[in-house]
């Protein structure tokens, strides 16, 4: 699935100044490791000054079990926000610092495929395809999916990092991978791998023949 055009030609506005605003999109799930956001943003709590925005439904009793996990404080620096229209992701993506995704199962996920071509930074576990497109030091960072403690040093690694800090990104890696994945180049990729597929259909028909 590619991004839609919108969050290519997304206008960011991240704000200079404290508080660091931290973004996650996708359903809030152990796959997707919203326990082990809210558990890192938790022990982070008393050193970094932080609101974190979730974009998703969240299910209630696996929500009972986070705040049962969780401190009281860190909800107040939590926004749920759920129901939104591409739009309104957008403008939520113009305004974050970066975005957090602590995935722990995924193949190509299209909420980080949207802030990248967004060009907002990512901090990612290092699985599926979301490898060939945050690429650690040019666009985001990486650690090892599951891994609670170097989730929390990646998270302090982007916060001291001159760009990531500012809710920026190479603006020559950002322009490589709006093109990489944008509608058009990953519309060809699909279409050739279909055309393989149907030619090795047919070459195994003939021999069968």
């Amino acid at each position: 699935h590619a991004p839609n055009w919108l969050f290519h030609r997304l206008e960011r506005q991240p704000e200079a100044r404290r508080p660091i605003r931290f973004l996650f999109v996708g359903v809030l799930s152990l796959i997707k490791g919203t326990d082990l956001l809210l558990q890192a943003l938790d022990k982070l709590r008393e050193e970094l000054d932080f609101r974190l925005t979730l974009v998703g439904e969240p299910r209630r009793e696996f929500a009972g079990q986070l705040k049962a996990w969780t401190s009281s404080a860190l909800w107040e620096r939590v926004t749920i926000r759920q129901g939104l229209t591409q739009e309104q992701v957008a403008q939520e993506l113009a305004r974050a610092t970066m975005l957090l995704f602590p995935t722990r199962v995924d193949t190509s996920p299209t909420s980080v495929k949207e802030a990248v071509v967004a060009g907002v930074p990512v901090v990612r576990s290092a699985i599926g395809g979301i490898v060939d497109y945050v690429l650690p030091g040019r666009n985001g960072l990486t650690f090892p999916a599951g891994n609670l403690d170097e989730f929390i040093k990646a998270i302090r690694a982007a916060i001291a990092h001159p760009l990531f800090g500012q809710g920026k990104v190479e603006p020559e890696t950002r322009d490589r991978m709006r093109q990489y994945l944008s509608p058009r180049v990953m519309a060809e990729g699909f279409w050739a791998a279909y055309q393989r597929v149907a030619a090795r259909g047919k070459s195994a028909e003939s021999r069968e023949t």
